[in-house]
């Protein structure tokens, strides 16, 4: 059986990765819940190996997170998948509008990238409209903002 050799870790490297928010997150307050998701690339052709960091994330105004949350590889060329779906339970704090888990952002090389999806819901009576007090943090990497938009109910 073939294993994979990962470069050796490199604490702080985190602030060698490019972090975005993909798209959007919408919800209507009582809908289905949806995935506010986020992905992460290399600036540098060599492989970044932070080790195991903390991811926090703040969610937008008028939305909660369930603590749910999924990733996996995939070619920034083609966008399709090059692993399969991990899905954990991250940690809750501030009545769901935190939540907390670690990992390693390891990529390989800057040809691939990782998409991850963490699942929130809009909070009932929540004021419809655009907010953008959001946050990820990933380890020592500067934090981006998160965005959200809670629709009327019956847009959902």
């Amino acid at each position: 059986m073939a294993t994979q050799t990962q470069a050796p870790v490199q604490p702080g490297s985190e602030n060698k990765l490019y972090i975005l928010q993909q798209g959007i997150v919408e919800d209507a307050p009582g809908g289905v819940p949806a995935h506010l998701s986020f992905g992460i690339l290399s600036t540098v052709p060599d492989a970044v190996n932070p080790g195991d960091i903390t991811f926090t994330l703040k969610a937008p105004t008028g939305f909660v997170f369930t603590g749910w949350l999924s990733w996996a590889y995939h070619d920034v060329n083609t966008l399709q998948a090059k692993g399969n779906l991990e899905t954990t339970q991250g940690t809750l704090g501030d009545g769901g509008r935190t939540l907390t888990f670690t990992h390693n952002p390891y990529l390989s090389t800057n040809q691939e990238c990782l998409g991850y999806g963490a699942q929130v819901t809009a909070v009932d009576g929540a004021t419809p409209g655009r907010y953008t007090d959001g946050q990820l943090k990933v380890g020592a990497a500067a934090p981006i903002k998160l965005k959200g938009r809670v629709l009327d109910p019956d847009e959902d």
